[in-house]
């Protein structure tokens, strides 16, 4: 019923949540045990499912009491322009470093907007969220990649 195309992407969604490889098999297993057993209209539905896997993976974490939650500065300037973070370019061989710096929360934003490309609107509304969060979470994820390639660039120099 889901061809392999649709499994990966929602495999690479789980794995962006919880950055684990084993855990988003369990994840993505769990969240298509519940779609199949909704048992009403079995016809694919990406944001569906997703949705699904999300507020699992959101009650596992509270379960576990484990979700990070980051605090929001409330005099932190906002990303008010989506179109800066298009500007980033990030090398293939620092995407894993990256990941590692992000925290669930994040790391979903970026996965819909750098792998579906959503807007922050399109994100906000699919999360239930405010804009703002889905802004201000951009601009973590914008400042966090730029000190990351600040700290690169000075090993870099230190290296040569």
């Amino acid at each position: 019923m889901l061809t392999r195309e649709q499994l990966q992407s929602l495999y690479r969604y789980s794995f962006c949540l919880t950055a684990e490889r084993g855990l988003a098999e369990d994840l993505l297993q769990n969240g298509l045990e519940k779609w199949l057993k909704c048992g009403k209209d079995l016809e694919y539905s990406h944001a569906y499912i997703r949705k699904i896997i999300r507020n699992q993976f959101v009650d596992d974490c509270r379960r576990k009491q484990k979700i990070a939650f980051d605090p929001i500065d409330e005099h932190a300037a906002v990303l008010l322009d989506e179109t800066s973070l298009e500007a980033l370019q990030i090398q293939h061989n620092l995407i894993e470093q990256v990941f590692e710096l992000l925290n669930a929360a994040e790391r979903e934003v970026l996965y819909l907007w750098a792998i579906d490309g959503y807007t922050a609107a399109e994100i906000a509304e699919d999360l239930v969220q405010p804009r703002g969060t889905v802004l201000s979470r951009l601009h973590r994820i914008k400042q966090k990649v730029a000190e990351m390639n600040e700290v690169n660039g000075w090993l870099k120099e230190l290296s040569s």
